[in-house]
This record gives C-alpha cells, sequence and structure tokens, in this order.
C-alpha cells in the first residue's frame, strides 16, 4: 500500500510537472508573438516618421526661368512628387497642389520638349487628381536626373502624406 501511494504521488507529480512545461511554452510563444508586433509596430512608426519628416530644400515658387527648359521642368515635377511618395531620401520639395500642377502643365503645352508626351501625360493624371503612378512618375524623373539615392519604392498613406504636408508646407497646404 505504501508504495501504491507513493507511486500515485509520484504520477501526480510528473502530471503536474508536463502540464506546468506545456502552460510555459504556449506562454513564451505568446510572448514572442507580442514583441514580434511591438517590433513590427515600432519599425512602422519609424518609417512613418522618415517619409513624413521636414526635408532639406523646401520652396513654394517654382522658380522657373522665363523660358524654362526641359530639366528645370523635370527637376519641379520631380521635387513635387516627394509629396506622394516613400524614398529612403528626399531632397527638395515644393506642394503638389492645383496652382503648381497647372501652372507646369500650361509650361510643358507651351514648350517643345524632346519628352513633352511624357510629361504631358503625367501633368493631365495630375491635373485629374490621379496620384496612383506617383512613385513611377517620381522615378521616371529620378532615372533622367541620372539619380543614385532615394528611389521610390511606393506611395505614402493618407495620414502618412498629411503629416508630410504639415511638416514641409504648413496646414494651410492641406487638401480640403
Amino acid at each position: 500500500m505504501k508504495y501504491w501511494i507513493i507511486g500515485f504521488l509520484l504520477l501526480i507529480a510528473v502530471s503536474v510537472g508536463l502540464m506546468l512545461s506545456v502552460f510555459n511554452v504556449f506562454d513564451s510563444a505568446d510572448n514572442q508573438k507580442v514583441v514580434s508586433l511591438s517590433k513590427q509596430e515600432s519599425s512602422k512608426a519609424d518609417e512613418f516618421k522618415e517619409q513624413t519628416k521636414k526635408i532639406g530644400g523646401i520652396t513654394y515658387d517654382l522658380k522657373l526661368s522665363q523660358t524654362p527648359d526641359e530639366h528645370e521642368v523635370i527637376k519641379v515635377m520631380h521635387y513635387m512628387t516627394h509629396q506622394k511618395v516613400k524614398a529612403e531620401d528626399k531632397w527638395g520639395t515644393i506642394p503638389m497642389i492645383p496652382d503648381t500642377i497647372n501652372e507646369i502643365y500650361d509650361i510643358i503645352s507651351k514648350n517643345d520638349f524632346s519628352r513633352k508626351e511624357d510629361l504631358l501625360e503625367i501633368a493631365k493624371r495630375w491635373k485629374n487628381g490621379d496620384f496612383s503612378r506617383a512613385d513611377d512618375d517620381h522615378n521616371y524623373f529620378w532615372d533622367y536626373q541620372n539619380g543614385t539615392i532615394g528611389k521610390a519604392y511606393g506611395l505614402m498613406n493618407e495620414a502618412e502624406e498629411r503629416r508630410f504636408i504639415i511638416n514641409n508646407f504648413g496646414e494651410e497646404f492641406l487638401p480640403n
């Protein structure tokens, strides 16, 4: 009888130990998921800050000469895309607002640039409020300028773009 009680207690102890081990494994896996999720959230927050921060080379005026050449127009359009795109590095920005878009469109329309057809197509899309390819537009200008740093890899979402506008131009430039 004595061996039976010892065996029974030993069986209970082993069972409790196994149950604690199983719970520990599940708890550890849950903690790893939480850590992984918080790292993802932290990474997203860091990217948000990086993409929306104040950048150098802000201008509100297109600063084009009386008879702008194609290079000047492409530089301005490139700067305008920075409000819309995600890129490792951005330098220079001009508000992407109806006034600047219309001015660029008119300049392209009135000139005989070698890339007039491409530039007019892009400006027309922008005039119509279509910025769905602004990252491709950015990279078109970036390639033309022989860019090596700052290739666009996507579009900012609405919250990112709003923060970029506030940080770089001020709230008065937010779309209505």
